[in-house]
């Protein structure tokens, strides 16, 4: 039996991939009609009605959102991810600090 071990090398798969790639990316190319650049065609879509120009200040609620979803991923993460024994009461020890941080950042509202 022949030897398959260079074949299937990871770096050989990678390179038949990517020739591969390379290939249906030109064929692509190739099929594909020519570019054509209309008047609007870079211009955002607003229902074909001009832009209205306003000034927007940016609001930072949502950092509170966005920290809220880091917490309880993380928490979720931990909780799920922690085996049994001593790391167990360590992940509820975690938990525990974790919510008495929830209840500081909701009273600072």
């Amino acid at each position: 039996m022949a030897d398959l071990s260079a074949i299937f090398n990871p770096f050989a798969i990678f390179g038949v991939a990517l020739l591969v790639g390379a290939l249906l990316y030109a064929w692509g190319r190739a099929l594909a009609p020519p570019p054509t650049f209309g008047k609007y065609k870079r211009e955002m879509y607003t229902g074909g009605e001009p832009p209205k120009k306003q000034i927007v200040r940016p609001g930072y609620e949502f950092f509170h959102i966005a920290l809220f979803f880091t917490v309880f991923h993380v928490a979720a993460l931990v909780l799920v991810t922690a085996p049994g024994g001593v790391a167990a009461w360590l992940a509820l020890i975690y938990l525990g600090l974790l919510g008495i941080a929830v209840v500081a950042l909701l009273g600072g509202r």
